[in-house]
């Protein structure tokens, strides 16, 4: 009965006897082990199974024979027949009976199964990161409340919030300021796309910083069919639309040059008339009085011929550097202003304390000069006193070595800056002019200098007691500049 039963089981059975020979082996331990009928009551189990010696095997073995106590050893490998065991080894009469199951299968499974488990964790943190980390905010709402489920890196960014503490708020909330999306959103909630969607306007955790959108918004839905979520995209196109505006003011701005060229050059022409007439005219006369008004007409006609000849300098600026030095710049400029500060009250005072020339494209540089003495005028609406001032210097703020330069400086005794528009000064579009200006001049005036290896700083105090403004710019004297 015994005997049937053994023969039966699915798994092996083995006695071996003292002197470690197989007496007896069901049909599943022949079948795993691979023994054939020679290997009963012949060789031992040692000589059958040469790969046991010397290791766990064996040392349980002889322990059960030793200890006549049973022990169960985990499931290992047995490389020769690439099979993956488990083994109850327990004592018996003759010696010692050995249990063993074939798992190899299940072990592979096993083996299968985690591979499986890995590869989905790998996807899953790729996945993560790969949302955490992308350059495109990216958030889920319930469908319902419309609350945040997730959020992403640079969406938090864009709504400047924390991505923890996010979690859960309102999109009213986070969009507080720019209300246009909320029933884009409610329409996605209620299973409609909302694809390409071009959103702008000023976000109240980002006061005075007009920002623009494009937007998506993708229903989710679930098994039964309802939406349960809603995804959103969000691509920052702020600078890229300060871009194309940028760009367009520069078209204008050209287009104004060119027609200003073309009026100076036109202009020249009957001024030069104009001058010969006024010889003529105060040759043909000995009245003092006449030819002191001709004399007046002279000058101002030749301040006129300047202010046309200044205009085609500043459109048609030669294609190579040249050196020039701070004075004729200032002066260059300076002329163009001549009629308003005479009338503004505005006392200009020049220092000229270097002659010696920099290398630049000098149009470029007068549009910079242009800029600032504009912008300090218009500061000093009551009148004031306005500082022009060449120097040589060496700027110690560069990494490298320090440089010797020509320093232009540009001072007024206007409101000053206060301390928050100082931080965004340079920036493209940010402007304290209100509508009246375009927020282009000191960014073009800063990216004038960086292409010219130099720089343009400032100092601003709006202190009632002593206001005032004044702008810094340094031109290296070797430069590397390309035509």
């Amino acid at each position: 009965m015994l005997i049937e039963l053994a023969e039966s089981l699915p798994d092996g059975l083995v006695v071996m006897d003292r002197d470690w020979r197989i007496v007896y082996a069901n049909p599943a331990a022949r079948r795993i082990s691979r023994l054939r009928d020679e290997d009963l009551n012949g060789p031992t189990h040692w000589e059958l199974f040469p790969d046991t010696v010397g290791g766990i095997i064996e040392e349980s073995y002889r322990t059960v024979m030793d200890s006549r106590q049973p022990l169960i050893l985990p499931t290992f490998h047995y490389e020769p027949f690439d099979l993956w065991e488990t083994i109850h080894v327990f004592p018996v009469d003759e010696g010692i009976g050995l249990y063993y199951r074939d798992v190899s299968e299940a072990h592979k499974a096993e083996e299968a199964r985690a591979a499986a488990s890995m590869e989905i964790d790998r996807q899953r943190h790729e996945s993560e990161a790969v949302y955490r980390g992308t350059p495109i905010g990216m958030a889920l709402y319930d469908a319902k409340t419309l609350r945040l489920l997730r959020i992403n890196d640079r969406q938090a960014e864009i709504f400047d919030v924390d991505p923890e503490k996010a979690v859960g708020m309102r999109f009213e909330d986070l969009v507080d300021g720019v209300p246009t999306g909320i029933p884009y959103l409610t329409r996605a909630a209620a299973g409609e796309r909302v694809l390409n969607l071009e959103i702008d306007g000023v976000l109240a955790r980002r006061p005075g910083e007009h920002r623009h959108w494009s937007v998506n918004y993708t229903p989710v839905f679930g098994d039964d069919g309802e939406v349960h979520a809603v995804a959103t995209s969000t691509i920052e196109t702020t600078q890229q639309k300060r871009a194309e505006a940028a760009l367009i003011q520069a078209e204008k701005l050209a287009a104004v040059g060119r027609m200003a060229s073309s009026i100076a050059h036109e202009i020249n022409n009957p001024l030069e008339s104009v001058t010969n007439l006024l010889y003529l005219a105060s040759s043909e006369t000995t009245d003092p009085v006449v030819r002191e008004y001709l004399a007046t007409a002279d000058q101002e006609l030749s301040r006129v011929s300047l202010i046309a000849n200044q205009t085609l300098r500043f459109h048609k600026q030669p294609s190579f550097p040249r050196a020039v030095s701070g004075d004729e710049l200032f002066s260059t400029v300076t002329s163009l202003y001549e009629g308003r500060l005479r009338h503004s009250g505005i006392q200009i005072e020049k220092q000229r304390r270097t002659d010696r020339k920099v290398v630049c494209f000098e149009g470029d540089i007068r549009q910079v000069l242009h800029n600032l003495v504009s912008n300090a005028i218009d500061s000093m609406p009551t009148g004031g006193r306005l500082l022009l001032r060449s120097r040589e210097g060496t700027d110690w703020s560069s990494t490298g070595t320090p440089r010797r330069g020509l320093i232009l400086t540009v001072a007024d005794t206007g409101s000053g800056i206060d301390a928050e528009a100082r931080k965004r000064i340079f920036e493209a579009f940010f402007t304290t002019k209100g509508l009246s200006g375009t927020g282009l001049g000191l960014w073009i005036s800063a990216g004038i200098l960086e292409r010219h290896e130099g720089r343009i700083s400032l100092r601003s105090s709006t202190s009632p007691a002593h206001p005032g403004t004044v702008f810094t710019v340094f031109l290296p004297f070797e430069a590397s500049l390309a035509p």
